[in-house]
């Protein structure tokens, strides 16, 4: 799925390029901080063992085409990430050709824009490049943030899943989002 694609995608202002082993420096202050994982299915991590061991699952869910996680920089300044996870092209009979995309972004670079500007990018590829049908995407519903890059990237509310899952002993609604093929078109 991924072999002989070109994984390096630029937009005006960006470079998302697929996350090494040799990052772990890079992403290191930002995936050890309990901010951005707050309200993230994933817990800041405390220990660099933890963080390369995402590096080598990111690697390896490239080469079992399930999915790219790219490393966003802006001037050369590494920002945050940027994913599309969970690709399923079939099940039996069912053709699906969707994937989930996810994301998070270091503190000192929110309110930029980068978000949408690589958000844009990336549902590029995965629409034309990797031939999706579908992405969804989903949040945690008091992540305001993260809603309104959600809308911004013209993505259709599906519903709310009352209490669906807990962190740090709270109950969180998580809200659903998806967008076809068709309806990114439109957009663009």
């Amino acid at each position: 799925m991924l072999q002989g694609l070109n994984l390096v995608l630029e937009t005006e202002h960006l470079l998302l390029r697929p996350l090494e082993l040799a990052d772990l420096d890079l992403i290191w202050p930002d995936i050890s901080d309990p901010e951005i994982s707050k309200y993230m299915a994933w817990e800041a991590h405390n220990d660099r063992a933890q963080t390369v061991e995402f590096l080598k699952n990111e690697q390896a869910r490239i080469e079992a085409g399930k999915g790219i996680t790219w490393a966003i920089f802006k001037d050369d300044s590494f920002c945050g990430i940027f994913s599309i996870i969970g690709v399923v092209r079939s099940h039996r009979a069912l053709t699906y050709n969707k994937a989930e995309l996810a994301y998070w972004l270091g503190r000192r670079y929110q309110g930029q824009g980068i978000m949408t500007e690589a958000g844009k990018r990336v549902l590029e590829f995965a629409f034309q490049e990797l031939g999706l049908h579908k992405v969804f995407v989903s949040h945690f519903s008091v992540n305001k943030a993260s809603e309104n890059l959600i809308k911004r990237l013209g993505f259709r509310y599906i519903g709310e899943q009352r209490e669906e899952f807990q962190k740090a002993g709270v109950w969180y609604d998580h809200k659903l989002y998806e967008l076809l093929k068709v309806e990114f078109a439109a957009l663009v």
